[in-house]
């Protein structure tokens, strides 16, 4: 019988060079009217634009960012896959105040800690609120 020498490892405490993210990328069509749509639905504050690159930071009261980041022109548009979960203290308030704005969006969900429904911009790429419960 032979016998195979299990490898063993020394947990190393690993130092962190990152300490969160900055930002989520979000594409959109027109920076312009991203942005535009961001502060009206969303209560965003645009704090950076980049005239060159066709992109603008959004900020939110808690400090988070989103970043929107026009396509090129002339380029195909494809919604986002990944998307950013926005915080809210009541989804069900964000979901009748986004819907009574004509933004489209789904039902409310909930589950034992959070309650949460989605949403798409005006690009069509998919967002999230989410309320987490006491």
């Amino acid at each position: 019988m032979r016998v195979l020498a299990v490898p063993t490892f020394t947990q190393t405490p690993m130092t962190s060079h990152f300490s969160g993210i900055d930002t989520i990328i979000v594409r959109v069509r027109d920076i312009t009217a991203a942005c535009a749509w961001y502060a009206a639905h969303l209560g965003g504050e645009q704090v950076y634009e980049d005239d060159d690159q066709r992109l603008a930071v959004i900020e939110f009261s808690s400090g988070s960012t989103i970043t929107l980041w026009q396509i090129d022109d002339g380029a195909e548009f494809v919604a986002s896959a990944t998307y950013p979960i926005l915080a809210t203290a009541n989804a069900r308030a964000a979901h009748a105040a986004l819907l009574a704005q004509g933004v489209p969006v789904q039902a409310v969900h909930e589950t034992p800690g959070v309650v949460y429904f989605r949403f798409t911009d005006l690009d069509g790429n998919p967002l999230e609120a989410c309320e987490v419960k006491d």
